[in-house]
């Protein structure tokens, strides 16, 4: 996105912790996006088609202070989002010693990596019924603080790490002086995540959230991720596994609890020219066996193909889901045919 308006302020003394910043930079972008959206259902009445736009303006600020610190905001405004704002956060880069990110929304490590496999639109469970693999870190994403290290030579390897703490998992960032009031069944969570990548273009990593349980008696949550990355010239490879823990054991004869999940993704993206690019992902996920109940499977294909220039961008997406609702019963299931012609513009 390109910036449209910058204003150069000098800050007081004593401001941003009793340490002066020498010049605030601030600046506001912007995107602006117009779609045109076909449903097909099998197995369900629903479907149809619908014409719709979202409006996404970020305002962005930083200052770096005499110690050499950078200290930055970035908060996202989106019409398209229940909550209107859909990203905010404040960083403090310290140099070689990394940063340290306040998350009142996104932000955090273990969240960045819900699916990092390549695309070139928009992630093949967007236009789904949902995916597990999209609530990874999720609990642990607002009001939430992290830290992210600097990326350091190890025997020819890029290797960092970062960990995230969030006091109240699972509920919505507060405002600085205000309390946030924690879900019925989740107390803390943490997170921790490490990449490491190479000269050749390949990237490995690894992400795990854990949220505890906020009575002492409801379940503990795990959510684990893995994923390998590979770019060579104009394409991109990827392949992410996952693992979600719900934290209740399936038991002999019992009907209740909730089952655990698994899955994987792989996708490829495919850049023709500076212009042109094409993209393929497939999301398979298990909703495992639990007290004699059978598990079910759910898949997810999309194609991809996208044609930018300048600020704008359109897209063509093509999703396919088989038993979107992942019910064990085949006559049961419901398959969903999706499409999405998008128009971006970005200023």
């Amino acid at each position: 996105m390109n910036n449209f308006k910058k204003i150069g302020l000098t800050a007081l003394a004593g401001s941003l912790v009793a340490v002066s910043a020498n010049a605030v930079e601030l600046s506001v972008s912007g995107e602006t996006t117009v779609s045109y959206v076909t449903n097909t259902t099998k197995g369900s009445t629903h479907g149809g088609q619908t014409i719709g736009t979202s409006t996404g303006i970020t305002f962005s600020g930083s200052g770096e202070l005499e110690n050499g610190w950078t200290i930055s905001s970035s908060n996202i405004l989106n019409d398209g989002d229940a909550n209107a704002l859909s990203s905010s956060q404040l960083n403090m880069t310290m140099g070689s010693m990394g940063t340290v990110t306040f998350a009142k929304l996104a932000g955090t490590n273990v969240n960045a990596i819900d699916d990092v496999t390549p695309k070139v639109a928009e992630e093949a469970w967007d236009g789904a019924a949902g995916s597990v693999l999209q609530g990874i870190g999720g609990s642990t994403n607002s009001g939430a603080v992290a830290y992210k290290s600097p990326s350091y030579d190890l025997m020819g390897l890029g290797v960092s790490f970062g960990v995230d703490y969030d006091p109240a998992a699972g509920a919505t960032g507060s405002d600085h002086d205000a309390v946030a009031t924690k879900t019925a069944t989740q107390g803390s969570g943490m997170g921790a995540v490490i990449k490491v990548t190479h000269d050749s273009g390949l990237t490995l990593g690894y992400g795990q959230e854990e949220v505890s349980s906020n009575s002492g008696n409801d379940a503990e949550a795990t959510n684990q991720t893995a994923y390998a990355l590979y770019t060579m010239g104009p394409v991109s490879l990827g392949y992410q596994g996952y693992f979600l823990d719900t934290g209740v054991a399936p038991k002999a004869g019992d009907t209740g609890g909730t089952a655990d999940y698994s899955g994987d993704a792989v996708g490829i993206a495919f850049n023709v020219n500076d212009q042109i690019s094409v993209g393929y992902q497939k999301v398979s996920e298990d909703k495992e066996d639990i007290g004699g109940v059978v598990g079910a499977n759910r898949e997810i294909k999309s194609l991809a193909a996208a044609y930018s220039s300048g600020g704008m961008t359109v897209s063509i997406q093509q999703t396919d889901t088989d038993n979107s609702t992942m019910t064990s019963t085949a006559s049961d299931e419901v398959n969903v045919e999706a499409v999405q012609v998008t128009l971006s513009f970005a200023f």
